[in-house]
């Protein structure tokens, strides 16, 4: 999938999620592993700007950048304090970010749009001596018992949505776009996820999750 298409995709999702709820299931867990005294944080397709709001505290700036204007005009809206925030529309491979520039790098269910050859060595560069790499993502399954843990999950969550909305399942517009989205998609299984972290982040911590993610939480040496 290209470039252009994964923008109009999501250009049409972010129409269609105005006023819905958002899946931030992770959000929590992924601010769990930010450090404390990371000021600086890029956030690698930053969507609606929801992971970038949680991540937010009084001295920490952070850089959002996403392929889709919609996604990036409902960030900017949703930003309260413009001190703190930059949201950038474009190919974050594209951006003219600086070596180490960053005391933390975050990418939630965005690495499958990027060449991983490409895009993990860079994300490593922005970050500085001493600093963290997140990476979270959409897993593919993988045997039967990724395929067992994934329908007790998927009950789960239908049972969760219909306690908080009546329905669940979300809107049928809004499924209808996802699943033309994620048709031409591929996806990492979890072994695979393991062998690349393995080839780029040595030493880095793997966490499988239900419903189809994982995350790799990587710290850069400190120079010698």
């Amino acid at each position: 999938m290209n470039a252009a298409s994964i923008r109009d995709d999501f250009d049409q999702i972010a129409r269609l999620s105005d006023g819905r709820e958002h899946d931030n299931r992770y959000f929590s867990l992924l601010a769990s592993f930010v450090p404390r005294d990371a000021k600086r944080v890029l956030d690698i397709g930053c969507g609606l700007g929801l992971l970038a709001a949680r991540l937010a505290t009084r001295d920490r700036h952070i850089t959002g950048v996403d392929l889709s204007p919609e996604m990036i005009a409902r960030a900017r809206k949703k930003s309260t304090d413009a001190g703190r925030f930059l949201f950038l529309c474009g190919d974050f491979l594209e951006q003219g970010f600086t070596s180490e520039q960053f005391d933390c790098v975050i990418s939630a269910a965005a690495l499958h749009h990027m060449p991983t050859t490409i895009a993990v060595p860079r994300m490593m560069e922005l970050v500085r001596p001493g600093g963290r790499l997140i990476i979270h993502d959409v897993r593919r399954d993988e045997g039967l018992y990724d395929q067992i843990r994934s329908h007790f999950a998927l009950a789960q969550e239908a049972s969760l949505r219909l306690l908080r909305t009546g329905w669940p399942r979300s809107p049928r517009a809004v499924r209808l776009a996802w699943e033309r989205h994620c048709a031409g998609e591929k996806y990492l299984t979890f072994r695979e996820a393991t062998e690349m972290a393995g080839r780029f982040l040595p030493h880095a911590a793997l966490f499988y999750h239900w419903l189809w993610r994982y995350t790799i939480v990587w710290n850069k040496p400190c120079a010698a």
